[in-house]
């Protein structure tokens, strides 16, 4: 394997993350003199300290790499099971804080209720997953 072969593709992991609803996603390939092999591959996340993520990836070959930092691309969750992941955890807070805070059992009870129903939907939707 080449240097043109790693780059080509290199240039097809950012628009894979794209396609699973990474922002500004990015790939790089680093060779280092004494270490193994590395791969990188970050996207912007307000949700992290440093407003990245960044996954590196190694490997003793250049196939092996490139292989795992497509497989990780892969294993990510698609845009729409990032969503109700985030709103599954945002209803959950909402939740945990109205109780916390002595909110009345009125109020709290139809966001438990709803909570459920999501997740026995969730567990239960047998959807093929493209």
């Amino acid at each position: 394997m080449d240097t043109k072969e790693i780059q080509k593709r290199i240039d097809t992991m950012p628009a894979a993350m794209a396609a699973k609803g990474l922002r500004k996603p990015r790939a790089e390939f680093d060779i280092r003199g004494n270490e193994e092999l590395r791969g990188m591959l970050s996207w912007d996340d307000t949700k992290s300290s440093y407003g990245s993520k960044y996954e590196w990836i190694a490997g003793k070959t250049p196939e092996s790499t490139l292989k795992k930092m497509n497989a990780f691309i892969a294993a990510l969750p698609s845009p729409e099971e990032t969503r109700m992941k985030e709103f599954m955890t945002a209803l959950s807070d909402v939740i945990e804080l109205g109780r916390k805070s002595g909110v009345e059992v009125e109020f709290v009870n139809p966001l438990v209720d709803t909570m459920r129903r999501l997740s026995s939907n969730i567990i239960t939707d047998q959807r093929d997953v493209a």
